[in-house]
């Protein structure tokens, strides 16, 4: 089992759902990587010592922290053609480090 200090790689996927000038309903998605440990300012935060667990605390983080802290935002994500309404993260995987 690992302890509470080691670090982890987290791979993840915001994924912009949006809609065109024409009301055409489109998604685009952006994939990054993050070093992730106990530093990291977490409220309720459980032990890094599990995959689980790390998922977990990543996704409570990220739940406090603007889309565009994590990926690149869209190119047009502030042009008037296009409107985004909601993103959603997903962990595609996490390993130790």
């Amino acid at each position: 089992m690992k302890n509470s200090y080691d670090k982890w790689c987290v791979r993840f996927e915001v994924t912009f759902y949006g809609v065109d000038k024409e009301g055409k309903s489109f998604r685009e998605i952006k994939e990054n990587t993050i070093f992730f440990d106990s530093n990291f300012k977490i409220p309720n935060k459980l032990p890094f010592n599990s995959k689980e667990n790390v998922e977990i605390n990543f996704l409570l983080w990220v739940d406090r922290i603007l889309p565009e802290k994590l990926v690149p935002l869209p190119n047009d994500y502030h042009s008037n053609d296009v409107r985004y309404g909601e993103e959603s993260i997903e962990v595609l995987e996490v390993n130790s480090y």
